[in-house]
């Protein structure tokens, strides 16, 4: 594992979205694409979601990131934007204690990072969240995360209306995008990781989510942190034991940080993330080429087209994704 920061981090123009999916991520939204009744509650998702109206709240409530703004951190912004190939979202810093950070709005996607994320991270460790947002972006997770974060108040608002049969139908949606909304976040880290190129970025930033703090943020020691995922692995010994790891997992909105630690760890050593590097990887059309709002695009036929790498390329806002009922970025049926 590297611990050197490059002075001058590689660019991957045309980076396929495809590239960041981890197995897990993958494997979760094959499933999740098999839920039936999935399309319906999209579509209804995307007429009732007051997506206008939360953003013009976060624009009311936040501070806006730009060049005469906060101009480090959109320097920031600009960099991982051009690492990844993504087009240039809107950036907020909004008044909060808690380090966390957020994407929301699926039309016209924005990310919202906490002033306390900014007190507690050094600059790399900063990059590296802007990147993991916009590791959601790419991949096109901004919908369905969205939907994840109010799925449990919509179906309890179904349920009510329907004396709670949709509540009942809805449980195996519910309990199925919760478990992709966890898995996505792999595919993030890898975004992350793409863009500051250093292992130990890393892992110093999921040590301080995990416990770091002001006071003793300088005395953390990100290997005696690594050997926790060495417990966590003993529990399995036990079959017991392993089915409260599962309750546990569950209860959860992201992977338990040891193990986002490890996987993230062992794929800064394989061969694929080496290949990258390199330039070796799969290329798309850049999302620069096809906003959404495109005239041309929205003429396109409804009938799908695939690329070289087996993803679709939607007829409305032609950019890449997997499902193959509606586009995950534009909310467009596809067949």
């Amino acid at each position: 594992m590297s611990t050197a920061q490059p002075k001058v981090r590689r660019r991957f123009p045309g980076l396929n979205a495809a590239v960041l999916q981890h197995p897990y991520d993958r494997a979760a939204l094959g499933a999740l694409q098999k839920v039936p009744g999935l399309d319906i509650v999209v579509r209804k998702f995307i007429e009732l979601y007051p997506e206008r109206v939360a953003y013009i709240l976060n624009v009311a409530q936040t501070v806006r990131v730009s060049k005469l703004q906060c101009s480090q951190l959109y320097a920031q912004l600009q960099e991982a934007c051009a690492i990844l190939d993504v087009a240039e979202p809107e950036l907020y810093v909004a008044q909060n204690p808690i380090p966390n950070a957020i994407t929301s709005g699926n039309s016209h996607p924005y990310i919202i990072l906490t002033s306390g994320l900014l007190d507690l991270l050094d600059e790399d460790e900063i990059l590296a969240v802007i990147a993991h947002e916009l590791g959601h972006i790419k991949s096109g997770h901004v919908l369905y995360k969205t939907m994840a974060r109010g799925i449990s108040l919509g179906l309890s608002i179904i349920g009510d209306l329907t004396l709670g049969i949709g509540r009942l139908v809805g449980r195996t949606l519910e309990a199925t995008l919760l478990e992709w909304d966890r898995k996505s976040e792999f595919s993030a880290d890898r975004a992350a990781l793409l863009v500051v190129q250093d292992a130990h970025v890393m892992l110093t930033l999921l040590m301080k989510f995990a416990g770091g703090t002001l006071f003793q943020r300088n005395e953390m020691n990100p290997q005696e942190f690594l050997r926790q995922a060495g417990l966590y692995e003993e529990v399995d010994v036990s079959i017991l034991n392993r089915i409260y790891k599962m309750m546990v997992v569950t209860a959860v909105n992201h992977p338990l940080t040891i193990v986002r630690a490890r996987e993230i760890l062992n794929w800064s050593d394989s061969r694929e993330y080496r290949d990258i590097l390199e330039g070796n990887y799969p290329r798309a059309k850049s999302p620069l080429e096809n906003l959404p709002g495109d005239t041309t695009a929205s003429n396109a036929s409804a009938s799908p087209r695939y690329t070289e790498n087996g993803l679709i390329l939607c007829p409305h806002c032609n950019r890449e994704q997997t499902n193959r009922r509606f586009c995950s970025l534009c909310g467009g049926a596809i067949a």
